[in-house]
């Protein structure tokens, strides 16, 4: 951890909370009181101090941060309060995590494997291979220049400098298990060129231009070839051991492990625990189990209100677990052809058994799994629920198969789904209260260019009571309506280059906010 220091000022008040803001204050190592002369109440505090007496700073800071002559200033310069303490809450969350982890080693590491660069927040720079060829990340390969006809030179110390602004970003220097060197240790040990010519695994990505009607392929850069799957979007992956580029065996590259993890789910820390004693436990750990004797649940059920996370949830613990992740849904799964959806559904318990451990997610499972009667034999849900209470009655014999299964209506299922055995542990998903809209408005303008002196909690009343996905909707929008307000659009569509025009004159600020939760609003009218 870095020997940084953080002050705190805050002048004499006449505010009843006064009095416990100095009671506080006096209990931090460095404290001055305010003298007579007019002098302000000050704290120095050391990271060391600071990272280990987290609550007691933040009750102090919610007392005095309207105050008018409160300040906050590291190492001597001025900063916003809201944006620094949420990325530094992120950093000792993490660390929390690590202490209470089961599996330390891995706990750092890029989805439970040894991957990564060495710290699970220092993620918009992936170090590994894509699993869809499609999918938008920044991967260290994705950094160089061609030295010659298919062949890729990797520029490492363009890697390290993205990985050090990132660190820094992210305040990850007053993590005490964070060390820059040790990833750029990895970089070093990265290739230093791909040769794309004659590869089975690499190949040139390259760029189209329209010139008149005559289209120009222009290289810029190379990718790593995928292999189809089931599910079409999963493909080939490698890692990094060693500093070499190892290709897995056949059987891996059909893994699917979704890039969401808690971090990125807000609004959850009320059953985050449940979460993780249920359903990470028995998959990180199945020994546990087996030592007391008991069978972990092989069925979960997330049930809540649309738009609250579930499927989010639910790919977030593939995610941590380092589990193979299978979605399924109503229309891809049911058939009307005689005996087909019983297939179907059996292949996909083969391939969860054969790839654990391994996750299956039945998303909106009300669609496919609804009550059935004496005279619905014949019906295809009805066959589906039959087969699949077969199957999860015959899960008893898989060591790290989970089933996952979300629903808005719950009332709905069969009765014999709910039942021990099968879907027979349920957690509610509810809507975020104050800090989990807080904590989702800040995953979802992490990255958005922020007027300066804007608070995002200011929105959290207007907000309290919507459910994840709408307060995500309001980011975006809002973005979109500073857009709109900044540039003119249909310009920037015919000038892709954007010329004369710069993006950094885009601050979101207050009234886009304002204008975005009007449109929610206007959004909910239309749909009831």
């Amino acid at each position: 951890m870095q020997n940084t220091a953080l002050l705190i000022r805050f002048g004499r008040s006449a505010s009843r909370k006064y009095k416990q803001a100095i009671e506080l204050a006096a209990g931090f190592s460095d404290f001055t009181e305010a003298a007579d002369d007019g002098s302000a109440n000050t704290i120095r505090l050391p990271a060391a101090e600071w990272f280990e007496r987290k609550r007691e700073f933040d009750e102090l800071y919610a007392l005095v941060s309207g105050w008018k002559a409160t300040s906050v200033s590291l190492n001597g310069e001025e900063i916003r309060p809201h944006e620094f303490f949420w990325k530094f809450n992120n950093v000792v969350k993490c660390v929390k995590g690590y202490e209470g982890a089961i599996d330390k080693e891995r706990y750092c590491c890029v989805s439970g494997s040894f991957e990564g660069w060495g710290c699970k927040l220092l993620d918009e720079l992936d170090r590994h291979l894509s699993k869809t060829a499609s999918y938008a990340m920044k991967y260290w390969y994705r950094f160089g220049a061609f030295a010659g006809e298919g062949l890729w030179k990797i520029d490492k110390a363009y890697i390290k400098d993205y990985l050090k602004k990132e660190a820094d970003e992210k305040n990850l220097a007053f993590c005490p298990l964070f060390s820059l060197d040790k990833a750029f240790t990895i970089v070093d040990g990265l290739p230093d060129e791909i040769d794309t010519r004659g590869s089975a695994y690499w190949e040139v990505e390259y760029r189209e231009d329209f010139e008149g009607a005559l289209i120009q392929k222009q290289p810029v850069g190379v990718r790593h070839k995928t292999v189809g799957a089931r599910g079409g979007g999963r493909g080939g992956s490698a890692k990094l051991t060693d500093g070499m580029l190892k290709i897995e065996a056949d059987e891996e590259r059909t893994r699917f492990i979704p890039n969401v993890t808690f971090e990125d789910v807000g609004g959850i820390d009320d059953i985050l625990g449940q979460i993780r004693e249920t359903v990470e436990l028995p998959l990180k750990r199945p020994d546990v189990y087996r030592y007391l004797g008991i069978e972990p649940h092989k069925g979960i059920l997330f049930y809540g209100e649309p738009g609250t996370g579930k499927t989010l949830i639910a790919k977030a613990i593939a995610n941590e677990t380092n589990a193979h992740f299978i979605p399924v849904s109503g229309p891809e799964l049911l058939s009307k052809w005689y005996g087909e959806s019983e297939s179907n559904l059996r292949d996909i318990f083969e391939e969860a058994r054969e790839l654990q451990p391994s996750i299956i997610f039945f998303d909106e499972i009300d669609s496919m799994a609804q009550h059935r009667s004496d005279s619905d034999g014949a019906r295809v849900d009805s066959r589906f629920v039959n087969q699949l209470l077969a199957l999860m009655d015959g899960m008893e014999s898989y060591d790290n198969v989970t089933v996952l299964a979300s629903t808005n209506r719950p009332e709905l299922l069969d009765e014999a789904l709910l039942r021990s055995g099968r879907f027979d542990y349920k957690i509610e998903i509810k809507r975020p209260d104050e800090a989990g809209c807080l904590r989702i408005l800040g995953i979802a303008t992490k990255n958005m260019p922020l007027a300066p002196g804007f608070e995002l909690k200011s929105l959290v009343p207007k907000l309290l009571g919507s459910s994840g996905a709408d307060i995500v909707f309001v980011a975006k929008e809002a973005a979109i309506v500073a857009l709109r307000r900044s540039a003119d659009v249909g310009k920037l569509i015919q000038n892709a280059a954007g010329a004369g025009f710069r993006l950094d004159g885009i601050k979101v600020g207050a009234d886009d906010f304002m204008r975005a939760l009007e449109q929610l609003e206007a959004n909910k009218v239309r749909t009831e």
